[in-house]
């Protein structure tokens, strides 16, 4: 399969995974929460919540698939047994650190959650072990996802991925109906995640026929990976921050209440990040080769409007459907305590309009390794959310914290960000944005605008005015669309799309 191909193939199955994350998240989630009851579930979310601080791939699979692309890109095919080997092993050291951080905090769980019953923290100690060991022994081979995308496999890595979704809760609905409960769950969970990253190991080595020397060690190679993978960690970090430590931060200033007002919202942008950015990583290797050209700006800012545009399609699409319907959503979906989620989570997606659309900037960035950029400015983002955060919060609880991410992004990831763009990389940003959202912002604000009319005319009273409410501004959107800014190219793509999901089905009925 040809790269054009992969590319296309590796989006379709990325939106697939994504649609089922959603509608687990939204039918199977509440369901498992009935069988094993909130406590149990509230445990279940406490361990991944808790490892996930420990489990971060500390930027290697991002350098992999950054170094290996380079080295394509340059001719030079005999570094990948030498790069795939050092990060291996550098894997392993670090999976020597985050066992003796994992069983250094177990001797101290009783006293880090004070909070939990006795019954409670015997579960959790049990679970915490099980996913920590599955973690423990996944970790080394979970950076070597890079490998795929810097050889553009892109098919199989998805693929891969939607296995693991889809196995996950078929599994987990079989153990549940079967009377197992809480240990079942994690043990199934780790199982699958182990199994598919095994997958993964298994495609390299037998179907591409990859080798990983671990006998030899370039301790310079090393260093430009670790250097490059700090800046990565070091990003993953303050995002984190961004959002992460709202909870807590409610937590200590506002009360239990907000804390389940701003973790409903960022669910909300959790879903509509992962559909408008499910492109990510797919642009990583042709960058990388268009980067060795004399003409390179202009055909990356090229490539930029072209994929921005598509992306801005998607993103728009959703993000002007949440402005007009959100709170009817959220109304529906969690009931009216919850309605100010609608209002924090305006907040968390609104920024995605300018952010979800300039992947191909941030790919360049990656590929000639400026992320130094990025870090300080999402270092700066982070402390500028929680420094409003802390003045807004005790007075306006969840909308103000929210109101301190917002003017976080909205500095530091939108204008900052931009002019490193321009003035580092070189891009041709104003002509990004009068080719990209000037002429596809008109038709989001016409058909968000006769839509919200609408609603105003017959509100939205249940589940069925509402699916007929969202399919009427969805053939409004792109209507407008159609005969409006989409070129030629767009509208192959979409037709080539709905005939493919039509035929699909098609064939399962």
């Amino acid at each position: 399969m040809n790269q054009v191909n992969q590319i296309k193939a590796g989006a379709i199955l990325s939106y697939a995974t994504i649609l089922l994350s959603v509608v687990a998240g939204l039918l199977y989630t509440p369901w498992m929460v009935r069988q094993i009851g909130i406590s149990d579930y509230g445990l279940y979310a406490l361990t991944g919540a808790f490892l996930s601080y420990f489990l971060m791939d500390f930027g290697l699979g991002s350098a992999i698939a950054r170094f290996l692309a380079v080295a394509r890109a340059e001719g030079d095919t005999t570094q990948t047994s030498h790069l795939l080997g050092i990060t291996l092993r550098l894997s392993i050291i670090l999976d020597g650190v985050i066992f003796l951080s994992i069983a250094v905090c177990y001797l101290f769980l009783e006293d880090i959650f004070g909070e939990l019953t006795t019954a409670e923290l015997v579960k959790f100690k049990t679970i915490y072990l099980i996913a920590g060991l599955f973690s423990i022994i996944t970790f080394p081979f979970t950076p070597l996802s890079g490998a795929l995308i810097a050889y553009e496999q892109f098919v199989p890595l998805k693929l891969l991925d939607l296995i693991q979704r889809v196995v996950t809760v078929l599994l987990v609905i079989i153990v549940l109906l079967a009377g197992y409960r809480l240990y079942a769950l994690v043990f199934v969970t780790g199982l699958t995640g182990f199994f598919v990253t095994l997958c993964k190991y298994i495609y390299l080595i037998k179907k591409m026929g990859l080798t990983i020397n671990l006998h030899s060690f370039n301790r310079f190679k090393a260093r430009e990976m670790l250097s490059f993978s700090f800046w990565v960690f070091l990003i993953g970090i303050a995002q984190r921050l961004l959002l992460n430590i709202v909870p807590t931060l409610l937590g200590i200033l506002s009360g239990t209440r907000e804390i389940a007002l701003f973790s409903i919202a960022m669910t909300i942008e959790a879903y509509t990040w992962s559909i408008a950015n499910a492109l990510n990583g797919l642009f990583i290797p042709q960058v990388a080769r268009m980067s060795e050209c004399e003409t390179a700006k202009e055909d990356i800012t090229n490539l930029m409007i072209r994929v921005g545009r598509l992306q801005l399609l998607v993103s728009g699409f959703i993000l002007t459907g949440f402005i007009v319907f959100g709170k009817a959503f959220i109304l529906l979906w969690m009931g009216s305590a919850f309605e100010t989620s609608y209002y924090v989570a305006l907040f968390l997606i609104l920024p995605g309009f300018i952010t979800l659309t300039q992947e191909i900037a941030y790919t360049l960035l990656f590929v000639v390794n400026e992320l130094k950029y990025r870090a300080v400015l999402f270092i700066g983002a982070s402390l500028v959310s929680l420094g409003i955060g802390i003045w807004l919060a005790p007075r306006f609880g969840a909308i103000g914290a929210a109101t301190g991410v917002g003017v976080a992004l909205l500095l530091c990831h939108i204008i900052g960000m931009n002019v490193v763009y321009s003035r580092i990389l070189g891009l041709g940003i104003r002509r990004f944005f009068t080719s990209c959202h000037q002429p596809m912002l008109a038709p989001m604000l016409i058909a968000g605008t006769v839509s919200l009319l609408i609603q105003y005319l017959f509100p939205i009273q249940g589940w069925v005015a509402f699916i007929l409410s969202g399919s009427l501004f969805t053939a409004l959107f792109f209507l407008f669309m159609w005969y409006g800014p989409m070129n030629l190219e767009e509208k192959t793509l979409l037709v080539k799309l709905v005939k493919r999901l039509s035929l699909q089905t098609g064939q399962q009925q």
